[in-house]
């Protein structure tokens, strides 16, 4: 059964915790926006600790609602049924659960990072203010830990007085990403992050993500129409048509070895460049 968060989770988690259990389980999700539009159907996974996991599929095939069911963020038209539990705590239709581990056991990252940062708001200023609200930090301590923060992306410490608008794509990506990480969560939810960037910057992002999941102990769940993205960085991975799951497994094998027709034309679309190897 289920249970509630105790009121001193937000740091620990729940007390007496198997850490062979799975970190984040979905069981038989639905997701509809009308009778008509199913967007995820009898959608189920494991995603263990420590582990990175991907999604892949094709637009609309139902990937990003799942990520956005887990952060309780879907549009209220949505309707949702079935599991999704976080540490063996019910999400689906407990608000409070939802608001406890947002930022601080759970993050995000969104495809587009533009739309993501606060325009408003220097780099530095919005991760510092993670460190406010969750942790208690003076501003001068938290802008100091958000400096530092990037430091671990890769961006010039200038980056931290800089306005979203003032950096290029690829630093845009990064920022958010050091927004996502700031507060060591045990779940980073990558959302299409090479989508919205050009080759080069793609190239960077991906080897900044592969780095980050060397260097931190949280799990990872990666959501891509690009398998060989998912290649780089996941153990495991779900192929999705249609808001079904058509294939799961170890990606070393979807990819050298697909069983569903769906699966094969993922990976012969990836693109190759002379010589055999794959371009990214």
């Amino acid at each position: 059964m289920a249970r509630e968060f105790p009121l001193d989770a937000a740091d620990t988690g729940p007390a007496g915790r198997d850490p062979s259990a799975p970190l984040l389980e979905a069981r038989a999700l639905r997701v509809t926006y009308s009778e008509r539009e199913v967007a995820v159907s009898d959608f189920s996974m494991i995603l263990r600790r420590g582990e990175a996991f991907g999604l892949v599929g094709e637009s609309g095939s139902g990937k990003s609602t799942i990520a956005l069911a887990v952060m309780g963020l879907l549009p209220r038209q949505a309707r949702v049924s079935g599991s999704i539990l976080f540490d063996g705590v019910e999400l689906i239709g407990h608000r409070e659960s939802l608001e406890r581990i947002r930022w601080r056991r759970v993050s995000l990252l969104l495809q587009d990072a533009m739309n993501a940062l606060n325009p408003v708001m220097s780099i530095g200023e919005q991760i510092a203010e993670l460190y406010v609200f969750h942790e208690g930090e003076s501003w001068g301590e938290a802008s100091r830990r958000a400096e530092a923060t990037l430091d671990l992306v890769d961006l010039p410490r200038g980056a931290a007085r800089a306005f979203p608008h003032e950096l290029s794509g690829g630093q845009r990506q990064r920022a958010a990403m050091a927004m996502a990480m700031a507060l060591s969560p045990d779940l980073i939810i990558v959302d299409e992050p090479t989508s919205a960037l050009d080759v080069v910057s793609a190239d960077m992002v991906a080897r900044e993500l592969q780095s980050l999941r060397q260097r931190l102990h949280s799990s990872f769940l990666v959501i891509s129409h690009d398998i060989s993205l998912v290649a780089r960085i996941c153990d495991r991975a779900a192929v999705m048509q249609r808001g079904r799951v058509v294939e799961e497994g170890a990606v070393r094998d979807l990819i050298t070895r697909p069983a569903a027709p769906y699966t094969r034309a993922l990976v012969e679309a990836v693109p190759r460049l002379p010589g055999g190897e794959e371009h990214g």
